[in-house]
């Protein structure tokens, strides 16, 4: 019997992961899973300095996804789970993999749309990422509604 003892559930916040959300929630009820839900801030860089402190920019970015993440745990530690929120930074199909890898994870279950923006609609982008380097499996969950076009 496969057991889902640990489960990753990757969040940038947005309604298509909030409903991924959901799926974690039903899989880790019906296993007495542990869920790990991880929000990677991505760094930016600029090519020409504008006088802008991006160190600062960067701090304020980190603090709004540390509040967003704990309001996404509290909301899921309604369901009576054992949820903890992580926070990475860098690439989120690097942070997201490595991560899987160093805890263990038994189940990824992510969003396969995202606040990315047009190019990333399709699975060209982090989530496919994901799934082609996973140690484990990957569910992925689309949002009714959601374009499902495939090059």
């Amino acid at each position: 019997m496969v057991l889902f003892a640990k489960i990753l559930f990757p969040t940038d916040f947005s309604d298509s992961a909030e409903y991924a959300g959901r799926y974690a929630v039903s899989i880790a009820k019906k296993y007495s899973s542990k869920i790990y839900v991880v929000h990677v801030v991505e760094p930016f860089t600029y090519a020409a300095d504008f006088g802008i402190d991006y160190g600062a920019q960067f701090r304020e970015m980190e603090a709004t996804a540390k509040r967003l993440l704990d309001d996404v745990v509290a909301s899921m530690k309604r369901a009576g789970l054992d949820i903890e929120g992580i926070m990475l930074s860098g690439r989120p199909s690097a942070e997201i993999i490595g991560y899987a890898k160093r805890e263990q994870v038994d189940l990824i279950v992510m969003a396969t749309h995202g606040r990315t923006g047009v190019e990333r609609l399709l699975l060209g982008s982090e989530a496919e990422k994901v799934i082609r380097n996973s140690p484990c499996p990957v569910m992925t969950v689309r949002k009714a509604g959601q374009s499902s076009v495939i090059p």
